[in-house]
């Protein structure tokens, strides 16, 4: 009897130290523990310039998880928000999910918003948000360009290497459920609102405004508001 206890004893043991073993060697994605929604980031391109706003990793909070300060950064050009979860693992942010990312030392805040494009069509992606109340969100689409290597034509040019080039960024107004393209072309802008235009146009002409300035743009929406609501704004 003393000798089946012992071996019952032992067994339990064995599986007992052979279970932690298990559970030491077994890689678990820290970014799916912590309960971000992840993806492999997208493969490197070799080119001159950098498809970052800001190539370095830079603190931040996302909304979802309060619980960690994370590194992360935005690749424009996949529209990825990159996050470092240690020195050998790199995620990027699924933009299915809805998230927030506040970068803290700048203050600047990305958000997953649904949206329509210059050419009508339906995306999904993280967009800063440039100005906002309880009633309309005004959001930015940073934008980096890549360009394929150009052979050279003759013996006597050279190659042109592939590179990534800022690009001009594109404005969107969020109202209700809905996130529309604003163009900053003071006369495709004024299409955008056919009912409120002869108005818009006098207060740009009479504030000096240009849309493509990012603060003035914030004025002109916040005008824009102002009409449709007939109403003071916060």
């Amino acid at each position: 009897m003393k000798t089946q206890v012992k071996q019952v004893a032992l067994g339990l043991w064995f599986f007992s130290l052979f279970s932690t073993s298990l559970a030491q060697n077994v890689t678990i994605d820290i970014a799916t523990e912590r309960g971000l929604m992840s993806r492999n980031i997208s493969s490197k391109i070799v080119a001159i310039g950098s498809p970052y706003i800001d190539k370095n990793f830079q603190p931040v909070l996302i909304t979802q998880h309060k619980d960690k300060v994370y590194s992360a950064r935005y690749n424009a050009y996949n529209g990825e928000m990159e996050v470092k979860i240690n020195d050998k693992k790199i995620i990027a942010l699924d933009n299915i999910a809805d998230l927030e990312v506040l970068f803290t030392f700048s203050n600047k805040k990305y958000r997953t918003i649904s949206y329509i494009t210059k050419n009508e069509n339906s995306k999904r992606g993280f967009l800063v948000v440039i100005s906002e109340n309880n009633n309309y969100t005004l959001l930015k689409e940073e934008n980096v360009q890549f360009y394929e290597k150009v052979k050279a034509a003759s013996s006597y040019h050279k190659d042109k290497p592939a590179n990534f080039k800022r690009g001009n960024d594109n404005y969107y107004l969020k109202l209700s459920d809905k996130t529309i393209f604003i163009p900053l072309k003071k006369k495709d802008l004024l299409k955008v609102f056919p009912d409120k235009a002869n108005e818009l146009k006098s207060f740009i002409k009479k504030n000096k405004l240009n849309p493509k300035n990012e603060e003035e743009l914030i004025k002109i929406i916040k005008y824009i508001y102002t009409l449709k609501t007939k109403k003071p704004m916060d």
